[in-house]
């Protein structure tokens, strides 16, 4: 295998091994007609992922004991009610260009000093709520990120209490840095490393969009959510910084790429999941299915 048909099959390796009953379950409830989607088509699109009817329906419980998916009727599940914050970090890439404003040079900072080591697992959701939201480590318990989000601190601090951020930080405003400490701050981030990025997921966006036609409609339904999820994974994780410490045309170009390519995915999973929602005769989605993908 050449260096080039190599480093494709990762891609697609990679974006499928990142993809969980958990992950398959939203997705699939984020695109479906009312959001409603019935069990027999969550069991069915897991076994296109080789996953269990076990994991299916025991991610399905997990998720309704985390208050996130609800039992609607028989056979048939929805999001939870006050799931809102679920359903939006699902679908909010879409916006996440709009979540930017002109940056002044001031920065929202976070100080965790007083927050408890002792809870690993809250510690790391703590942190986990801070890498999210693009803040970065200045020094040990001082967190910080340009003030270039619609809102302001007051929304930034209620967005990442709503993440998991422990209730003893103080997130505030640093309006500047000493001469000393200004350049360190344009370092936290790895600038060279996000724009490879934004040009390596443009490109693997394109690749898949344009194989899709070759594919069997199972292949193409593995292939759209994975790859789909796994770009708008990095998405969510883009610290979103301000054109003064980033070049942003690549995120803004590949923000619209996902948004063509997501429109191909839906296309084909609203096709397959009306199958069980207008109770039809559903085929068998095995892999000897070839039907091919349309063009348009």
């Amino acid at each position: 295998m050449t260096p080039a048909r190599l480093k494709k099959a990762n891609f697609r390796d990679e974006a499928l091994s990142q993809l969980s009953a958990t992950a398959l379950i939203l997705s699939l409830l984020s695109v479906a007609p009312r959001q409603i989607v019935p069990a027999q088509a969550l069991i069915a699109a897991g076994r296109l992922f080789e996953m269990t009817e076990r994991s299916i329906r025991v991610a399905l419980n997990r998720l309704d004991a985390e208050a996130k998916v609800r039992k609607l009727a028989r056979g048939l599940y929805g999001f939870a009610e006050g799931a809102e914050g679920v359903r939006r970090e699902v679908t909010n890439w879409i916006e996440a260009e709009d979540r930017v404003v002109e940056w002044s040079g001031a920065w929202i900072a976070a100080y965790t000093g007083d927050v408890s080591r002792t809870d690993r697992k809250r510690l790391r959701r703590h942190e986990g709520a801070l890498r999210l939201r693009g803040f970065r480590p200045l020094r040990q318990d001082l967190w910080i990120r340009p003030d270039n989000l619609r809102g302001g601190v007051q929304v930034v601090a209620a967005d990442l209490v709503a993440l998991g951020l422990a209730k003893d930080s103080i997130v505030f405003i640093a309006s500047s840095f000493s001469a000393a400490e200004d350049p360190v701050t344009r370092t936290l981030w790895d600038s060279a490393s996000l724009l490879e990025r934004y040009s390596r997921l443009i490109e693997e966006l394109k690749r898949s969009e344009e194989r899709a036609s070759s594919l069997s409609i199972d292949q193409a339904l593995v292939e759209t959510l994975s790859i789909g999820r796994y770009v708008i994974r990095h998405i969510l994780l883009d610290p979103l910084l301000p054109k003064a410490l980033l070049a942003t045309d690549d995120r803004y170009r590949l923000i619209e790429q996902m948004r063509q390519y997501d429109r191909l995915g839906q296309r084909l999973w609203q096709a397959f999941l009306a199958r069980y929602v207008n109770n039809e005769r559903t085929p068998d989605v095995g892999s000897h299915d070839r039907r091919r993908v349309p063009t348009h």
